[in-house]
């Protein structure tokens, strides 16, 4: 787990660099650059590209994971796996490219008065999709080797870079609406380019398949014939649970709306960060594990990953949350926007949530009871879908985000039960108790409002002795064993008089 641990800090270092751009991006300068109507439009753009181009990669991003090891050579050859990594996802392309055109009337009309605005950018969907569904297979096929940090740079630094460059020469008035949002939904291409040399780098890319091999493995055909069959499905249903608060907030309210929910919703994602690189490097070491059938190492990695997840999002959210004022201050249009605080508060609980679940969903994926995400998937969109309808009516952008934390809670509580009745596997522990307490007892300081008018400095003080609390309360305790050592080292860096430690309590 510590070379896990490793390569995961490795690949946050881009993350976070790409969080800070990022975070002045969507949060400082896009509500600076464009009207709230105008950003609802490019949200709504980018989030609807990022379903189709994971619908169209037809599970493959988990096949990847799943199968590479029956197919990996000394020769790297791999037995032409990469041809099913790019054909796959090609054909997936195909069936959204052709609903997009056929079903364009019906679903433009679902927005009402914004589909005017949105007719315009129709045409770009179906470019964000290739573009985006290209970088998402070369750095999942990146991650199989080990190395995410590269495709981490591409996805969250390169992207962005391009992006803040088109909206402000647009803000310059250099170049138009539209051609700034052709710019960005080019940035996706530079992705895909910088991973696919990079993937180069790691292996050849042999695109001739090796029929022989597959037909003189019928029972490996048929597995990722019915895997890929059974996540189809399942990735359809997901993407749902994922994004249909956007899109319904988009149609039942305005644009205005969602670009208010995004900042929110964006501000929780930040807690999703260490979860995707731990993730991306677990995941091809869980399906070995579990194709070895290795159960007692299988049982290590699952409860470290819930359990430093877990930590990670509640010490993410706990320091956005003691700023939360402070940012909507100091941002473009802070007052109209901060309608978004308690979409990030109630979307950030769900995160912590999912985050403690997280290894079960890998767990299942890799394993042989697979088709049973299926449940997961269907139980999930229902519920979203009916919690949404239900909701957003009678709160607004608050009753998305509660259906949302209403949904995970639900489906995080499947998965976790699915895997305990198939594995015996259990993620909970005493360590993840201590820590939701001093959580729920640190919470109580934030209710009372900001302690200097001037957000940069309360900001400061807020973090220092607030954050820095919950910060070595969580060290102190001893919460993770795996950071406490990352700790100890990073102090006997930086001390001068070599204190590698500091008191803890267990």
């Amino acid at each position: 787990m510590g070379v896990v641990i490793r390569q995961s800090i490795k690949a946050s270092v881009s993350n976070y660099f790409g969080i800070l751009l990022g975070f002045a991006s969507l949060f400082m300068l896009f509500p600076l650059f464009f009207e709230p109507e105008e950003l609802g439009a490019i949200r709504l753009l980018l989030e609807s590209g990022a379903v189709m181009s994971t619908f169209a990669l037809l599970g493959t991003n988990y096949s990847i994971n799943r199968f590479f090891p029956y197919f990996r050579t000394e020769d790297k050859k791999h037995h032409g796996f990469f041809f099913w990594v790019f054909v796959t996802p090609a054909f997936g392309y195909l069936i959204i490219l052709f609903g997009l055109l056929l079903f364009r009337d019906p679903l433009l009309a679902l927005f009402n008065k914004d589909a005017a605005r949105l007719d315009g950018l129709y045409s770009l969907l179906l470019v964000l999709v290739f573009f985006t569904l290209l970088q998402q297979v070369t750095e999942s096929a990146a991650a199989n080797h080990g190395r995410i940090a590269v495709p981490n740079f591409f996805r969250e630094v390169a992207v962005r870079i391009v992006q803040i460059a088109s909206g402000y020469l647009y803000y310059l008035g250099l170049i138009n609406l539209y051609t700034a949002i052709v710019f960005i939904v080019l940035s996706y291409a530079v992705a895909f380019a910088g991973n696919l040399l990079f993937l180069r780098m790691l292996t050849p890319i042999h695109l001739q398949p090796d029929s022989g091999f597959l037909r003189n493995n019928p029972q490996l055909k048929q597995d990722m014939i019915r895997f890929t069959g059974f996540l189809f499905v399942g990735g359809f249903t997901g993407l749902v649970v994922n994004k249909i608060d956007f899109l319904m907030i988009s149609s039942m309210r305005s644009l205005a709306d969602t670009a208010i929910y995004s900042i929110g919703f964006y501000l929780a994602m930040l807690m999703d960060i260490p979860k995707r690189t731990l993730l991306q490097i677990s995941a091809p070491i869980v399906a070995q594990h579990v194709k070895d059938e290795n159960m007692t190492e299988l049982q290590n990695i699952y409860k470290k990953i819930t359990l430093n997840q877990v930590v990670a999002g509640t010490l993410l959210f706990y320091f956005i949350w003691i700023n939360i004022d402070n940012l909507y201050q100091i941002m473009p249009r802070g007052d109209y926007y901060s309608m978004g605080k308690w979409v990030f508060f109630t979307l950030g609980l769900a995160r912590i949530m999912e985050a403690s679940g997280a290894g079960a969903g890998a767990v299942i994926v890799n394993s042989k009871f697979y088709p049973l995400t299926l449940l997961s998937f269907g139980v999930s969109a229902v519920v979203a879908i009916t919690a949404n309808y239900l909701l957003i009516p009678i709160m607004g952008i608050q009753g998305a985000a509660l259906a949302t934390l209403v949904t995970v809670a639900l489906s995080q509580a499947l998965v976790v039960y699915i895997v305990f009745r198939k594995t015996g596997m259990n993620p909970y522990s005493k360590t993840k108790i201590i820590l939701l307490l001093a959580f729920g007892i640190m919470l109580i300081p934030t209710a009372f409002g900001k302690w200097f008018h001037n957000p940069f400095l309360d900001g400061l003080i807020r973090t220092t002795v607030l954050g820095g609390g919950f910060l070595y309360t969580v060290y102190a305790f001893r919460i993770s064993d795996d950071m406490n050592q990352l700790a100890n080292g990073f102090l006997k860096r930086i001390s001068k008089n070599r204190l590698s430690r500091l008191p803890t309590f267990r």
